[in-house]
């Protein structure tokens, strides 16, 4: 019998405001956007009955190899079901906290090579412990990591069925 393999995945986004202190009238209090007023997010879930998962992105036992944020190339084809990327807030290679310029930047290129040429564009850059996750994330990308100062480690995880 074939396993059932499945990958829940949620986000929340609450967009919020930090009012300065009024005298007399109220502290400095970061409340949600009066615009918004209110949370957003989503969740799911997919599900793969075919029993052949790969897990790629340097994970063993429960541990992860980070890669660097200096050119590391993330390919996705057709098969993956999900893309996951963290700043681990470390300079690569090192038990060093980054500092605040020290970011992953994740570039798409469609050509899926490490030539990180002028049409590569920023989709996301990430402060340190900041994440991302792409469900089904395309057939022929490639994710370029960068990074916005010195070179930091990404923890990341790929999951194809």
């Amino acid at each position: 019998m074939a396993n059932t393999n499945k990958i829940s995945f949620a986000v929340s986004v609450t967009p919020k405001i930090l009012m300065d202190a009024a005298d007399g009238v109220n502290q400095e209090i970061e409340v949600i956007n009066e615009n918004v007023r209110k949370s957003l997010g989503g969740s799911g879930e997919i599900t793969s009955n075919s029993g052949d998962t790969t897990i790629a992105g340097g994970w063993a036992n429960g541990t992860n190899t980070a890669v660097t944020s200096n050119g590391s190339l993330l390919v996705v084809d057709a098969n993956t079901d999900m893309l996951f990327i963290k700043h681990t807030g470390l300079l690569f290679g090192t038990t060093t906290a980054a500092a605040t310029a020290d970011t992953v930047q994740v570039k798409i290129d469609a050509s899926a090579t490490s030539d990180v040429s002028d049409d590569t564009v920023i989709i996301a850059e990430l402060l340190s412990g900041e994440a991302l996750a792409l469900p089904r994330p395309g057939s022929t990308h490639g994710y370029i990591l960068a990074s916005g100062s010195s070179h930091v480690g990404v923890e990341t995880l790929i999951v194809a069925t």
